[in-house]
């Protein structure tokens, strides 16, 4: 784990420090891995016998969140599980994980969802204890113009592919159409830029994971 007051001459971890300051500075827990193995460790070593939920994600499936977690708690994920109760545990559950579509160096959040179980659950739970964001570095943005744009023209567009909806951002997975597709996957954007109803963390992962 990388000491977050540290500095360094290169360019990409002078943002990456700027972004943990700034999040730091609206009330955010922040932590910075260099790999996933150290994120992994990170994990085994801090959550065991909690109840945890998962917001669809393709940066936690790369970096082996659910796998690593379910050895010591007990997990909630719609990605192996679309009944109603796994829907409900992870609602109810005391810690929350989910990526972001961008961050910004401000200290904001910025996520994108369609059926709005991702974005509700990071904002409120009656049992919960922390809400938990596990992002790569290709995720900060300087900006909540240039976040907003991400999360609408990069990330939603893959997700839509990878899903397998028929939407036009999904044919090319290159831009939004705004369209009005009963697909969409764009119905609910929500900017978070402080801790709401639980401890909120952000665990920043040098390199690319996700979209």
């Amino acid at each position: 784990m990388l000491d977050s007051n540290k500095t360094s001459g290169d360019i990409r971890n002078m943002d990456i420090e700027k972004t943990l300051a700034a999040f730091q500075n609206n009330g955010f827990k922040t932590l910075h891995f260099k790999n996933k193995d150290e994120l992994q460790n990170y994990l085994k070593s801090e959550y065991k016998g909690s109840t945890i939920g998962f917001g669809g994600s393709v940066t936690l499936s790369e970096l082996g969140v659910y796998e690593t977690l379910e050895e010591s708690n007990i997990v909630f994920s719609h990605a192996v599980n679309r009944s109603p109760e796994t829907f409900e545990g992870a609602m109810l559950s005391e810690v929350y994980f989910l990526s972001a579509n961008a961050l910004t160096e401000n200290g904001e959040i910025v996520n994108i969802d369609g059926r709005g179980n991702r974005v509700s659950g990071a904002i409120y739970g009656v049992h919960r204890k922390r809400v938990v964001y596990v992002c790569g570095t290709n995720k900060i943005e300087p900006t909540l113009e240039k976040a907003l744009w991400r999360a609408k023209n990069i990330a939603a567009p893959r997700n839509a592919q990878r899903l397998g909806l028929k939407t036009p951002c999904a044919v090319r997975a290159d831009k939004c159409y705004d369209c009005r597709s009963p697909q969409r996957i764009c119905r609910a954007t929500a900017i978070i830029n402080r801790p709401t109803s639980a401890e909120t963390l952000i665990i920043i992962v040098d390199g690319d994971w996700g979209y």
